[in-house]
C-alpha cells in the first residue's frame, strides 16, 4: 500500500504542469461561462447538491441507471461508428495503461472533473437553468427533454478532444445522465456517483486492454467489445 501511494506521488509529479494549468483552466471558464447563465438565486439545494433525505434511495437509483449506461453503451458506440468512420482519439490516455498509480491517478482526476465538476456544470447548471427557461412556454416533460438534451450537447463538445465518434458517444450517454438527473428528482449526488462508477470502470477496463478502443498500438491485444 506504501509503495501504491509513494507511486502515485512520484506519477503526479512527472504531470507538466501546463497541463495541469490548461486542464484547470478550461475547466474553470466552461464552469464560470455557463455559472453566469444561471439564476441569481440558485443555491446548492437549486444546483441538486443537497444532501439526500435517504441515502438508500440515491444508491439504488445509481445502481439500476448505472446498469442502464453499461447495456446501452454498445448502442451508442455502434450508432457513431454508423454517423463517423473515425474511432475516437484515445492517446491521452494512454498513461492509464503504463502503471497502476497512473490508472489511480486518472480514476481521481475522472471523479473529480467528471463525476462532480461536468456534472455540476451540465446538469445542475445547463439542464436545471434551461429546464427553468422553458418550463413557462412548455409543458414540464418537454421542457425537460429539450433541457436534458441541450446539456447533453455541451458536455459532448467537451470531449472534442477524442474526436467525432466519441463525442457522438458521450453526447448519448450525457442524455441518459440527464434523465436521471430528472427521475431521481433532481439529486445530482445520484448523477454524480453513476458518472464516476461508469469512467472508473471504464478506465479499469480500458487500462487492462478489455475494452474495443484500447488497443492504441495496433497490436491486437483489446478484447472488449463494448
Amino acid at each position: 500500500m506504501l509503495l501504491t501511494v509513494v507511486s502515485l506521488v512520484r506519477e503526479l509529479c512527472r504531470v507538466r504542469l501546463s497541463s495541469i494549468v490548461l486542464i484547470g483552466g478550461l475547466f474553470s471558464m466552461d464552469g464560470s461561462a455557463l455559472a453566469a447563465l444561471a439564476p441569481p438565486a440558485m443555491t446548492l439545494d437549486g444546483l441538486g447538491l443537497r444532501l439526500p433525505g435517504w441515502w438508500l434511495a440515491t444508491i439504488a437509483y445509481t445502481v439500476a441507471w448505472l446498469g442502464v449506461m453499461i447495456v446501452y453503451t454498445p448502442f451508442a458506440d455502434r450508432l457513431a461508428t454508423r454517423w463517423v468512420q473515425k474511432p475516437p482519439t484515445l492517446d491521452s490516455f494512454r498513461g492509464l495503461q503504463q502503471s497502476r498509480a497512473k490508472l489511480i491517478l486518472g480514476i481521481v482526476v475522472a471523479w473529480v472533473l467528471g463525476g462532480f465538476l461536468e456534472e455540476v456544470v451540465f446538469r445542475g447548471i445547463v439542464l436545471t437553468t434551461v429546464e427553468s427557461m422553458l418550463a413557462a412556454q412548455l409543458i414540464g416533460p418537454i421542457a425537460s427533454g429539450a433541457a436534458v438534451c441541450v446539456a447533453a450537447l455541451g458536455a459532448g463538445l467537451l470531449h472534442f478532444y477524442q474526436g467525432p465518434r466519441a463525442m457522438v458517444i458521450v453526447t448519448q450517454l450525457s442524455v441518459l445522465f440527464g434523465v436521471l438527473f430528472v427521475v431521481s428528482g433532481h439529486n445530482l449526488w445520484a448523477v454524480i456517483l453513476c458518472h464516476g462508477l461508469y469512467d472508473t470502470m471504464a478506465f479499469v477496463r480500458f487500462a487492462k486492454k478489455k475494452s474495443k478502443y484500447s488497443d492504441l498500438d495496433g497490436d491486437g491485444a483489446s478484447s472488449g467489445e463494448e
